[in-house]
């Protein structure tokens, strides 16, 4: 009875004390001109999955399109690529993660170089 009572314990503790998701940095690179490629990768480097991924663009859901694409690697990455940058592709990136115990969230600005027709 005594073993069943200390497992239950640390079954019940386990859940009290999981991880909320703790995201990496994200970055474009700096020098994008228009037709390029960009890409950029949210990483979860803490917490505890299930996770489940969304994309912002300049804080509305973003649209994905047949140059813009969203895909989830792995448990932990979720990554999103614009075929060719456009001038419609400037603006604030944001990647959301959630799981039950919390979420997190980080931006990267893309900002396109050179002409702009």
């Amino acid at each position: 009875m005594e073993i069943f009572a200390s497992i239950a314990v640390l079954i019940v503790l386990s859940g009290v004390f999981a991880d909320a998701p703790k995201l990496s940095p994200m970055h474009f690179p700096n020098e994008l001109d228009v037709g390029m490629r960009a890409s950029v990768h949210c990483i979860v480097i803490q917490g505890d999955p299930p996770f489940q991924f969304s994309w912002l663009k300049d804080g509305q859901p973003l649209m994905e399109k047949p140059s813009t694409t969203v895909r989830k690697t792995d448990d932990f990455t979720s990554n999103m690529v614009i075929a060719k940058v456009e001038a419609g592709s400037n603006g604030n990136y944001t990647c959301a993660v959630t799981n039950s115990n919390g979420s997190d969230l980080k931006s990267a600005v893309l900002s396109v170089k050179g002409r702009i027709s």
